[in-house]
């Protein structure tokens, strides 16, 4: 029972890890907009880069969250409420996954559209 215990903390803290992970994560998606309008700044920090780095610590973070819950799947559940426990870190992970695609989709989308606007601009430049 202990390693159940200790298994589902472990779930808990890396689920708010991870939540705390992707609300950043979506903000900067957001932010990084608003310091391209004026095309002769260069932001301080590679935007790219901050974002692929964030990217790869919410990934390593699902792993191991994704680790923990077949851990939990692997243990005979002690009754219903232990089942269902397993079964929503299980759809906790799932929406985790589908948020951060999304975010990550959408800022390789504006990414790409404000590419080829300034390539467009500096052609009619």
């Amino acid at each position: 029972m202990t390693d159940v215990v200790d298994l589902r903390k472990q779930a808990r803290h890396l689920e708010n890890e991870i939540d705390a992970k992707l609300v950043a994560f979506s903000k900067l998606g957001i932010n990084t907009s608003a310091r391209h309008v004026n095309a002769d700044e260069i932001p301080l920090l590679d935007e790219e880069q901050v974002f692929e780095n964030m990217a790869s610590e919410i990934e390593t973070l699902l792993s191991k969250l994704l680790f923990i819950n077949e851990r939990m799947s692997e243990l005979q559940p002690n009754g219903a409420a232990m089942l269902h426990t397993m079964q929503r870190h299980k759809e906790i992970l799932k929406d985790y996954k589908l948020e951060f695609n999304k975010i990550r989709n959408n800022f390789i989308a504006r990414k790409d559209r404000e590419d080829l606007l300034g390539s467009v601009r500096k052609e009619i430049e």
